[in-house]
């Protein structure tokens, strides 16, 4: 019996248009078009996305208010790094040669998952933590860091920061 084969999806519209609109109170330049819109923006672009956030400290406090416990960042630990060395062709001056090549592979671990809510106390708790080192409002801070999911951390420090600023203000 000859195997069934699977549908192959093809592209279709789901929403009805428009997809997009001309902005309005512009006026036609010579060889260009009018600028177009989503319909949603069309009377101005969209500064943000709800009311309610300003900073990335907002996006990070709306996440965990929303999601909780759900994952949120996932990342994985290497295990060990295997070393190879195979011989392959190459040609070097019109002749044909082996000659060695390194090979490096990583094993990595499985992913392990961060929640919003932990996400959100581990943002608190660094930012707290420049605070209390002494870190001020205007400063700079440089991170130097492998590329992990702790840099999205320093992404947020400077909101965290502000947060943390404007409470101690407020409560005097």
């Amino acid at each position: 019996m000859a195997a069934q084969k699977k549908p192959i999806p093809t592209p279709a519209l789901h929403k009805k248009g428009p997809f997009n609109v001309q902005v309005p109170g512009v006026e036609k330049k010579e060889g260009e078009g009018i600028p177009r819109r989503h319909p949603s923006a069309a009377a101005g672009l969209v500064s943000r996305l709800e009311p309610d956030i300003a900073t990335t400290y907002d996006i990070v406090k709306r996440g965990a208010a929303k999601f909780g416990d759900a994952q949120a960042i996932g990342s994985r630990s290497l295990i060990q790094v295997h070393e190879e060395t195979r011989m392959i062709k190459r040609m070097v001056d019109d002749v044909e040669q082996e000659i060695p090549k390194k090979w490096t592979y990583y094993e990595m671990g499985g992913y392990t998952y961060m929640s919003f809510n932990e996400y959100l106390a581990r943002v608190n708790t660094t930012g707290a933590a420049l605070k209390a080192l002494g870190l001020k409002k205007g400063e700079k801070l440089q991170i130097f860091a492998a590329t992990r999911f702790v840099w999205l951390l320093g992404w947020i420090f400077p909101s965290v920061f502000l947060a943390l600023f404007v409470a101690d203000l407020i409560a005097g």
